[in-house]
Formats: C-alpha cells, structure tokens, sequence
C-alpha cells in the first residue's frame, strides 16, 4: 500500500517519506479500514518533530491519528456485518500503535471505527477523532449540562 512515515523526528521536509509499505491485517477485535481521508492534528505534528524529547517507540512510523473510509477487513471477533461500513476513525496511533491514517489502509480496534452516516463528507469524518472528542470531554468532562447556557469560545 502507499503510505507517508518516517524512521526519525524532525522537520516534515527532512523526515517524511512517501512509498509502498506492506498492507496490514487486522487482529483479534480489529478492523481494517481503508483510509479515503486522514486528519491530521497537533498532537501528529508534535510527536513527529519529537516534541519534548518524546520517543518513537517503533522504527518506522505512519503518522496521523483520525481518519475515514471504509471497513474492508475484520479480525476475530467481529461481526463481519461491518464489512463496508462507512466509518470515522479515532486515535489509530493509541496504546502505541506505530501506523496511523496517513497510509491507504490502517488497522484499528474495532470501537475505534464509528459508523460515519451516508451523506456525511470523509473530510468532515476525518475531523470527528481528537477535535471531536476533546470538544465533547470539554463540554461534558465536568457533568452534564442539560438546562445550563454553555460559552464554546474559538470553534472553527
């Protein structure tokens, strides 16, 4: 499959690379989704420059944490049922996974593939992962909110 990654942090003109890497399979509990849109986020770039020392723990990396696509493999476990689901895909690089969506393919848990309903773009499923949650653990984190008025302040 094509795929960005890099072997080393650093500058994105210095360290990523574009090419073929070997398409993954998914494991017990896992989908494989083919990737038809990657977000990328802060937290992407910052691991990728090697912010405050931070290690890659593996000896390639496919960056990118969010994503959309489809479903078109599943491990052990699942319900073959999800076999073409449109979905949007969140921390792909968790519990230390070394290949994220900037790839053609990515292997996920499978709660980690939320059915994205028809109509909704791929770009826009793409965004759900880190901005969507935090969004959601902002709002939320502290209780619930029925009733109350709530300032979002610097939405995009």
């Amino acid at each position: 499959m094509k795929a960005v990654w890099y072997r080393a942090p650093g500058p994105a003109r210095e360290v990523l690379r574009y090419g073929e890497v070997e398409v993954p399979g998914p494991g017990r509990g896992e989908v494989r989704v083919r990737v038809t849109a990657s977000g990328v986020n802060p937290s992407d770039t910052k691991k990728r420059g090697g912010w405050l020392g931070m290690e890659m723990g593996h000896p390639l990396v496919i960056p990118h944490s969010d994503g959309a696509g489809t479903i078109d493999a599943v491990g052990d476990g699942v319900d073959p049922a999800r076999l073409g689901e449109r979905v949007w895909v969140w921390n792909a690089q968790g519990d230390g996974r070394p290949f994220g969506t900037a790839a053609e393919y990515v292997v996920v848990p499978g709660k980690q593939a939320v059915r994205l309903p028809d109509g909704v773009p791929w770009s826009i499923g793409a965004g759900l992962g880190v901005p969507g949650c935090t969004a959601h653990y902002a709002v939320l984190g502290d209780g619930p909110v029925r009733g109350k008025r709530v300032l979002v302040q610097g939405g995009a």
